[in-house]
């Protein structure tokens, strides 16, 4: 039962420029809106393929990336993507992209590999399928020229991209990476001169990583093969498209409700005990944030907030109404 998830910070500007450059709307594609408000929200990589195969029916693009991508920033990512570039040399921001993506997505592999007098970044990433991973592909090489577009040297052609995935608008990549471009590889591998990441350097951009970035957030990313954090994670996605079903979370793994049912069962889980730990954590977060009870409610899934108070009073011995008033005088005291 493995799954692996990417955050939705990473899946917002994409889905940005698909609806400024070819009018399709997250609704269009069955995304709730309450999702794309929570930047480091998880979303499984299963979902995130089905959404780029709608993309590209939609928009009847086979490389529909290169549009939706097109002049956008590494500043799309927020407070993540200033710290990705804020390091004064290429080298140190490419350690940095490299060792922080399994924060960024779980199950993907990318490092660096020097080859002679070529350097070679790499991306691995075997949860996409299909016709996504030629998408995935592009989207890591545009993330490389949106980090690179900040340091001296941008403009160095690059000596090759390769791209996993079908064949697809092979002239047209060329054209815009002004480079040769190898489709159907194992893997994305962007091929830069090895004297770019010596002559990459800038003055260090000011930031402030400790307002800005939550580290519980950052670090929050279930492995890929850590069943029970990937499991209740995608609980918790699951409340975006309404109150958790069993139903819903077997299809993502691609099983029955059966077949899940049983392998929970050996795990000794109880698919409604899971829920209720899910949900009532997140819950207490939402409270903490002053969120009202009406609102924490619906985020959950309910659609009757009376059952959402009935259920949280069992859980926890208070009412979220309770729990918010005893919390805000708490936070107001000096220490």
């Amino acid at each position: 039962m493995e799954m692996a998830f990417t955050r939705t910070l990473m899946v917002k500007p994409v889905l940005e420029g698909v609806e400024r450059a070819f009018g399709i709307t997250p609704s269009q594609l069955g995304i709730p809106e309450r999702l794309l408000l929570e930047p480091m929200g998880c979303v499984p990589l299963p979902d995130l393929n089905q959404w780029y195969e709608q993309i590209e029916s939609l928009s009847a693009d086979p490389a529909f990336m290169l549009h939706a991508l097109a002049g956008q920033d590494i500043e799309t990512l927020g407070p993540v993507g200033r710290w990705l570039v804020s390091a004064s040399d290429l080298a140190t921001t490419l350690r940095r992209v490299n060792y922080s993506s399994s924060a960024l997505q779980s199950g993907l592999s990318a490092y660096g590999g020097q080859s002679g007098k070529i350097f070679k970044w790499c991306f691995d990433n075997p949860f996409a399928k299909g016709a996504a991973k030629f998408h995935d592909g592009c989207r890591k090489a545009l993330l490389v020229r949106q980090v690179l577009a900040r340091y001296p040297g941008s403009d160095t052609p690059w000596l090759r991209l390769r791209l996993p995935g079908a064949s697809r608008a092979q002239e047209r990549l060329s054209r815009y990476f002004g480079c040769e471009v190898e489709l159907g590889a194992a893997q994305t591998e962007i091929w830069l001169p090895m004297n770019l990441l010596a002559q990459s350097r800038r003055a260090p951009l000011p930031f402030s990583p400790v307002r800005e970035v939550v580290l519980d957030d950052l670090l929050n990313m279930p492995n890929h093969t850590d069943t029970a954090k990937a499991f209740y994670e995608m609980v918790n996605y699951s409340r975006h498209y309404g109150y958790p079903t069993i139903g819903f979370v077997a299809e993502r793994y691609g099983l029955s409700v059966q077949q899940l049912q049983r392998r929970l069962h050996r795990f000794g889980w109880s698919f409604t005990s899971i829920v209720n730990y899910v949900l009532f954590n997140q819950a207490i977060r939402y409270l903490q944030e002053g969120v009202s009870v009406a609102d924490t409610a619906r985020y959950l899934g309910y659609t009757n907030p009376q059952s959402f108070s009935k259920a949280f009073a069992r859980q926890r011995g208070l009412t979220p109404a309770q729990y918010q008033q005893a919390w805000m005088p708490a936070q107001k005291s000096p220490p």
